[in-house]
């Protein structure tokens, strides 16, 4: 049997109740027969935007730039503002715009910076296509916020105008320093392997790691067309349960029995 697309066994219970299944009992309005699809496995992601108020909609975000670390995941989005709006401070943009520099007049763009969300069980995408239920269960959830680096731009870019108008002074006091070559002990081995499993040496990792540009394409394209095609499975070999209810949670979350004192 294929294990890229199965198809899970139709129920002998059709035609029970809500009832029967211990739900509310309320009319069973069509049972639909399920798939599961590995075509798109380790590579589908869910996106999320907790700072959007419900779905996010065609046309919404169509960001200028979209870029991705793919050794880290870590993925950012650069979204036009409006500065048209009345909402917009155009006063405080042109000067977040100067202090960022890169030939900006006015701060035109928020960038969205991923955030990656610890999956305590498992999701899967589904689609409804022809009375079939199709699923793909996703690699990855990742949240994206707004950031506010640029905010430590400008204030690194003051800082560094702020002493360009100082005095030399302090070149005076740099000298030359020996350099002395030791001999790591075995303490010292350890600690240097702690510091590299260090949050800082995580970050420093993720720093180094090169930008690789992306394609957004959003609802409705083509190419969105042609990955939501995959989510459907190509194969209709049925799925055979070999386990009861009990039984299959007991290899999930162990034990089911009450424990006893």
């Amino acid at each position: 049997m294929s294990t890229s697309d199965v198809k899970m066994q139709e129920p002998a219970s059709r035609g029970k109740t809500a009832a029967a299944y211990g739900l509310p009992n309320e009319e069973i309005v069509a049972e639909l027969p399920v798939f599961l699809t590995q075509k798109l496995a380790k590579q589908l992601h869910l996106l999320q935007y907790p700072q959007k108020n419900g779905r996010v909609r065609q046309g919404e975000l169509n960001p200028r730039e979209a870029r991705i670390k793919p050794i880290h995941g870590k993925l950012e989005m650069d979204i036009p503002l409006d500065v048209d709006s009345p909402m917009y401070n155009e006063e405080r943009g042109r000067e977040l715009g100067a202090g960022i520099g890169n030939g900006r007049q006015l701060l035109d763009i928020t960038t969205l910076d991923s955030v990656d969300i610890p999956q305590n069980s498992d999701y899967l995408a589904g689609i409804v296509q022809n009375g079939e239920l199709h699923l793909t269960l996703i690699d990855k959830i990742t949240q994206l916020r707004p950031s506010l680096r640029y905010l430590d731009k400008v204030a690194e870019k003051n800082l560094t105008d702020s002493k360009l108008e100082g005095d030399d002074a302090g070149d005076e006091d740099a000298k030359a320093q020996s350099v002395q070559v030791t001999i790591r002990s075995a303490q010292a081995e350890e600690a240097l392997r702690q510091q590299q499993n260090s949050i800082a040496f995580m970050q420093q990792k993720l720093e180094e790691e090169p930008w690789s540009d992306l394609t957004y394409y959003d609802v409705g394209t083509s190419e969105s067309a042609a990955v939501l095609s995959r989510l459907v499975a190509d194969n209709r070999e049925p799925l055979v349960c070999k386990t009861d209810a009990d039984e299959y949670l007991n290899l999930v979350i162990g034990s089911t029995a009450p424990d006893v004192v």
